[in-house]
């Protein structure tokens, strides 16, 4: 319990604070230092920063000083300081849910993210096709061959080639459309996993 003169003290001490007085913040800052460092360690068990907690409320008082009405200097350095430390706390619970949230993603998205399994979906959708417009679309897209040629290998018209892709085409984007809001969004959250 503060004596009354150690309160009288606190008030003069304040008020040359307040008024810029240096000398008078480093007596406080050296009276009230140790002992705000011990109160943040039962909260946060770190020394370091514990240290830097309660110097940052010290640096928070100095610079706000003509701003912050302060009736009790102890009360209102524990109070500062009990304050920083239950923030620091909930903002270290919060990074270690989020650490654990990012690594389930991530993991999520590299089992999602696999090329192979892409691969097989495009192809089961392109054998899904009937066998002319498979043969026709394979012929086209994966020997890179011109409608013309396709036509002519076939025994069929270039309008037949051109048609029959058409519907291949249309019809592999609606098979494809899943998966690709799937493929994107899986892109999506790499790169924000990756920034």
């Amino acid at each position: 319990m503060a004596t009354q003169f150690e309160v009288n003290n606190d008030d003069k001490l304040l008020r040359k604070i307040k008024a810029g007085d240096e000398t008078a913040f480093e007596l406080v800052f050296k009276n009230y230092y140790p002992h705000l460092v011990l109160l943040a360690q039962k909260y946060l068990g770190d020394k370091d920063l514990s240290e830097s907690i309660v110097q940052s409320v010290f640096v928070k008082m100095w610079e706000k000083r003509r701003e912050i009405e302060i009736r009790s200097l102890k009360g209102f350095l524990v109070v500062a300081v009990r304050n920083r430390c239950t923030n620091e706390l909930k903002h270290q619970q919060v990074v270690r849910e989020y650490e654990k949230i990012s690594d389930t993603k991530e993991e999520a998205v590299w089992m999602t993210f696999n090329e192979n399994v892409y691969l097989q979906k495009i192809n089961n959708v392109i054998d899904e096709l009937p066998e002319q417009r498979r043969r026709i679309f394979k012929m086209s897209r994966m020997d890179g061959l011109k409608y013309r040629e396709i036509a002519e290998k076939l025994n069929i018209s270039p309008k037949t080639v051109e048609v029959q892709m058409g519907k291949a085409l249309k019809y592999l984007r609606e098979q494809l459309q899943p998966l690709k809001k799937q493929l994107l969004a899986t892109i999506a959250l790499l790169i924000m996993l990756l920034k």
